[in-house]
């Protein structure tokens, strides 16, 4: 069964609906000013403790952030961290929150190179619970809304099995089956897919980017 994680939660009316909805993970960026997304730790810690029992919360932040705000997101106590660019030691990220670690991979777009990808990925998810794929933009960090390529995509999930593959960037209701049918990853990742501007959530489209990924089931062979 693919996973749904909906990102870039801003709004208790949002994070209700989206659980509702029935998705399995939602995410909480801090440490990304720039974005329309970004909270402060303790907005995030508020909004984390609305999930019900079996929804999973995603801390999506940096190296430095988690320095920076080591106390309060120890209080915080999330289940999974999302580490986006850098280098870390995941050893001691694990010893210190005890949380499993997502790390995010970028991945540039169809006709892109990016025959190194898969062998690349292999070393970068070493110390890590999943690899997040997103779509390589210049000047943005995560979060493009550009797809990636996704042949290039299924060969990193197959690189880093049995790690699990969270696929992300350009997903939206209208694609995801054809992405969940081309890549089979663990999990689909998606935040402006499913907006109707940055940060408020479009129920409707969150809904059907969850029945279009759970359809795409029947139509999924993993090689």
């Amino acid at each position: 069964m693919t996973r749904v994680k909906i990102c870039g939660l801003t709004r208790e009316e949002d994070v209700d609906a989206v659980a509702d909805a029935g998705a399995h993970a939602l995410g909480f960026i801090s440490g990304f000013p720039s974005s329309p997304r970004n909270l402060s730790i303790e907005r995030a810690a508020s909004l984390m403790s609305r999930l019900p029992l079996f929804a999973n919360p995603v801390l999506v932040t940096t190296a430095e952030a988690l320095v920076e705000n080591s106390d309060a997101i120890k209080r915080m106590a999330p289940k999974t961290i999302q580490l986006q660019g850098g280098s870390f030691s995941s050893d001691t990220i694990r010893s210190v929150f005890r949380a499993r670690l997502i790390r995010t991979f970028p991945v540039g777009r169809e006709g892109e190179d990016n025959t190194s990808a898969p062998s690349r990925a292999k070393e970068a998810v070493k110390g890590y619970d999943a690899l997040l794929a997103d779509t390589k933009v210049q000047g943005k960090e995560g979060g493009t809304g550009v797809t990636s390529d996704w042949a290039v995509c299924a060969g990193i999930r197959k690189a880093i099995a049995p790690a699990p593959l969270i696929l992300a960037g350009g997903l939206r209701p209208e694609n995801v089956g054809v992405a969940i049918v081309a890549v089979a990853p663990f999990c689909v990742d998606v935040s402006s897919g499913v907006e109707s501007t940055p940060g408020v959530k479009d129920i409707s489209k969150v809904k059907a980017f969850i029945a279009n990924a759970a359809g795409a089931e029947e139509k999924m062979v993993t090689p």
